[in-house]
């Protein structure tokens, strides 16, 4: 996720940033057990974890949506509108073709050996790296897919994040959010999810790819939206932290009834049309109640901020380019050399997690030039004096 430029950087989303990239790596580290279709994938799977992923994915994506929706207006802050766009330019378009180039190409190379579709060396490889369109092609931006989402969104709803920040704009916002925490109308924010769960997902095609993506061009877009609100008024804010409770509760009974009634612990559950409105509505009071619930929590208990929240801030965004392809690339070999699932899982996360550290600090982290593939900004000109000569390219 871009981070928001230093104006009125607020702790909560910080760490909400933070925790929500933490739980990417967990997630994509166990997709390989899952029991569901990955990039490489065991033949072996373990049921609790499915579940537990399961869980996660009704909320994760929304939670990272919604933080970036209050980031975009951070990042606005008072620049022009050529501004703004010239840094959402280059703070996600120049990292997204760098990982569809650089990134992403190990990942499709090594699913392809894994399904015996290719041998050979990756070099040897390399020069069919961007033959076709995945999946039956090679070129992919994979898991960089909510970059591309993020750009086009914040483009098409710039009008309304640029009159959201103007004085009768902010006016509007702290009257609606006073009136929402009064009357407890947040919730409302449940329908439009609903929605588009309803009418557009079942004629949605090509899932995180854009192009046919409906249903998710609609939901991300209405998430963005409403970040910037949530984290626009501090009356729904305060509201929702007093609410804190309901909202768990709310989500933990949504969630349940989910379970029982249209998920069983099925590997791919089916959901039939004359059910599709029932799991359409509680699809969206289970996303709306842990966002709400989530964001209440932070609001409460992640006021401060320590040393080290600033530093992993300025990393999640290179950890969230770099990740996959570690994991994919440390699962292979997982898998290759037949490690049992619960220790190949424990592996993997670790593997993810020092093998990105690695790359970051070493490779991104220190150099100049190379700070902004990974839509980072220069280094203040203080801590490129402390880092060794070389490594501040001077």
């Amino acid at each position: 996720m871009p981070p928001a430029v230093h104006v009125a950087r607020r702790a909560d989303l910080d760490w909400l940033r933070v925790l929500a990239f933490g739980l990417l790596i967990f997630y994509h580290a166990g997709m390989a057990w899952s029991g569901w279709s990955w990039h490489v994938t065991s033949p072996e799977s373990l049921d609790g974890l499915r579940e537990a992923m399961r869980f996660l994915n009704r909320w994760r994506m929304p939670l990272i949506f919604v933080v970036s929706g209050a980031a975009i207006m951070l990042a606005l802050g008072d620049r022009t509108l050529a501004a703004f766009v010239r840094d959402r330019l280059k703070r996600l378009l120049l990292p997204l073709a760098f990982g569809m180039v650089v990134i992403v190409p190990p990942q499709v190379y090594l699913e392809r050996v894994y399904r015996g579709q290719v041998t050979g060396s990756f070099l040897e490889w390399l020069p069919h790296a961007f033959d076709g369109i995945y999946p039956k092609g090679n070129l992919s931006w994979h898991h960089l897919w909510f970059l591309a989402y993020v750009l086009v969104l914040t483009l098409l709803l710039l009008p309304v994040f640029l009159w959201a920040r103007s004085p009768s704009g902010q006016a509007v916002v702290a009257k609606a959010g006073r009136i929402a925490a009064r009357l407890g109308l947040q919730w409302t924010m449940v329908l439009p999810l609903a929605a588009s769960t309803l009418w557009l997902a079942p004629i949605s095609w090509n899932i995180n790819g854009l192009v046919g993506d409906w249903h998710g061009l609609v939901s991300c877009g209405a998430l963005l939206l409403y970040g910037a609100f949530l984290f626009g008024s501090s009356d729904l804010l305060r509201a929702l932290q007093r609410q804190r409770l309901v909202s768990l509760a709310v989500g933990i009974a949504a969630y349940a009834i989910l379970y029982v009634g249209f998920f069983a612990g099925a590997v791919r559950p089916t959901i039939s049309p004359e059910m599709r409105p029932a799991f359409a509505l509680l699809s969206a009071v289970n996303v709306m109640a842990w966002l709400f619930a989530i964001i209440g929590f932070a609001h409460r208990y992640l006021t401060r901020r320590p040393a080290f929240l600033s530093e992993a801030t300025e990393a999640v965004y290179p950890f969230y380019l770099i990740h996959q392809t570690v994991t994919v690339v440390a699962v292979y070999w997982l898998l290759k050399i037949g490690a049992p699932p619960v220790p190949g899982f424990i592996a993997a996360v670790v593997a993810t997690f020092a093998g990105t550290w690695l790359i970051y600090a070493g490779l991104v982290r220190p150099w100049r030039w190379i700070r902004p593939l990974f839509g980072m900004k220069p280094a203040p000109p203080g801590e490129r004096r402390s880092l060794p000569r070389r490594a501040a390219g001077l």
